[in-house]
């Protein structure tokens, strides 16, 4: 699969197979993650990788109690149906101020490598500006360091489902040239 059909094809996947994903596999998809940029090449991600079932009830069980009312449609249950969650975690000492950004950078190539290999996937973010209480209680339970934030949980699984193609805007309603609104 190129490149191009690897960012136009993902979709975001929460139905998952009962099928084990090897560590080779998802060192793999890691290893591609940690050639993400980031702010001065800080390079400050660490991965948490999660199998085992009572973890991934905690991190459901977090994630549902912080779903919003609008978002109750996408409710947390289905990652006990991942093989793997990704934490993707980073290091505040080496992200300058770009938190946020670094952990997004690198979980988009997660989602991209995953699934030009053959996997599934989803964002869901661990971090809320407005409610700290979600990267909180995820740091809790994962043991995570003070110094180190959780940007995002990333499911991993062979899916078992197959969405459709997404309906895009059309190009020329996103792009301007040379200002805002000028076509």
């Amino acid at each position: 699969m190129n490149m191009d059909e690897t960012i136009r094809g993902r979709r975001s996947i929460r139905k998952f197979r009962k099928e084990e994903i090897a560590d080779s596999l998802v060192h793999e998809i890691l290893d591609l993650a940690r050639h993400a940029p980031s702010s001065m090449n800080g390079q400050p991600w660490h991965f948490i990788v999660v199998r085992e079932k009572e973890t991934k009830k905690r991190l459901v069980e977090i994630k549902n109690r912080h779903c919003p009312i609008e978002k109750q449609a996408y409710r947390a249950d289905f990652l006990l149906g991942a093989s793997v969650i990704v934490v993707v975690c980073v290091d505040k000492r080496e992200s300058y101020d770009r938190e946020i950004e670094n952990g997004l950078l690198a979980a988009a190539n997660i989602l991209l490598g995953a699934h030009a290999r053959g996997l599934g996937s989803v964002y869901m973010s661990a971090h809320k500006a407005d409610e700290p209480a979600v990267a909180e209680e995820i740091r809790q339970a994962l043991r995570i360091p003070e110094h180190m934030d959780p940007i995002s949980l990333l499911p991993l699984g062979r899916p078992a489902e197959r969405p459709e193609p997404k309906e895009m805007k059309p190009l020329k309603e996103i792009i301007s040239h040379e200002f805002f609104g000028r076509e």
